[in-house]
């Protein structure tokens, strides 16, 4: 990894559409050099894939929340995300340490949505307990990895 790499890296970050033509005008080689770093990126294991990034909104579920889950001492962890992977709003999930055992991110189409969820997370997934807070607004930063900061 070098300063072209965490150029390479910015760039496709912020779009993943971006030709390799592109690439190597923004950074100084050639279209060849450029699609040789990014394929060697890729094969190293450093650029994991592409994806589109959607607005949850835009598709009708714009009530954003967080929702941290404590488990039944009997629920087993890789199960309950499982089980929660498959509900239409959890949008991603994280095991944490603290007091609570997974803090999940969802998008809602409204209240009732959220309500559903959560009584599906409690009856179906296995927890104990659970807390949730309504985002009222987020910002979310696109920052590249640097490995030399």
């Amino acid at each position: 990894m070098d300063e072209i790499d965490d150029r390479i890296l910015s760039i496709l970050a912020t779009n993943g559409r971006a030709s390799f033509a592109a690439i190597g005008e923004e950074v100084g080689l050639s279209p060849h050099g450029a699609a040789d770093r990014v394929r060697r990126l890729e094969r190293d294991g450093v650029i994991t894939g592409y994806a589109a990034r959607i607005d949850p909104a835009g598709v009708g579920r714009s009530l954003d929340a967080f929702i941290d889950v404590r488990l039944l001492p009997t629920t087993d962890s890789e199960e309950f995300e499982q089980r929660v992977a498959r509900l239409d709003s959890v949008r991603e999930v994280a095991f944490l340490t603290g007091r609570f055992d997974f803090q999940l991110r969802v998008a809602c189409r409204d209240a009732d949505d959220l309500n559903d969820t959560v009584r599906a997370i409690r009856r179906e997934a296995g927890a104990a307990g659970t807390e949730t807070r309504i985002v009222l607004r987020s910002t979310s930063f696109e920052r590249m990895m640097n490995a030399r900061t």
